[in-house]
């Protein structure tokens, strides 16, 4: 798709205290083609980075229902 061969996602959290919890996250998508090079751009800035949002409000929704959550 777009000529992305590769994703490489890593999330990090960390407890700050007792029920409260940061979560950061950073990605990277690889293509080897330039001529894709500007629509893989946009891609990133405007699907992916929403996508990840999404994620991240879903884990504070699962967060607040209590729901079981692992995390290392």
């Amino acid at each position: 798709m777009l000529g992305f061969y590769k994703f490489v996602g890593e999330w990090k959290t960390t407890e700050l205290e007792p029920n409260k919890i940061q979560v950061d996250y950073s990605y990277d998508l690889y293509s080897n083609q330039p001529l894709f090079y500007p629509a893989n751009s946009l891609f990133a800035k405007l699907f992916w980075k929403k996508y990840m949002k999404q994620v991240l409000e879903n884990v504070k929704q699962m967060a607040y229902n209590n729901e079981p959550y692992l995390y290392k």
